[in-house]
């Protein structure tokens, strides 16, 4: 999966969380193993975490 969301990268260090405007880093692959995903991106503080689902980021507020 980290192939095909390589370019988000470029791009993470622009993504907040749509409620708490903290800032987004991937998630830790025992945050992905909770959430029961392959790839995801959580809030700085991993309250929040957002499925990338087929290379793209699902980033709507709850």
């Amino acid at each position: 999966m980290q192939n095909e969301t390589q370019w988000l990268n470029d791009f993470l260090p622009l993504l907040r969380c749509p409620d708490t405007h903290q800032p987004l880093r991937r998630a830790t692959p025992e945050e992905c193993a909770a959430n029961k995903v392959d790839a995801a991106l959580a809030t700085a503080d991993g309250t929040r975490v957002f499925v990338i689902d087929n290379g793209i980021p699902i980033l709507l507020p709850r």
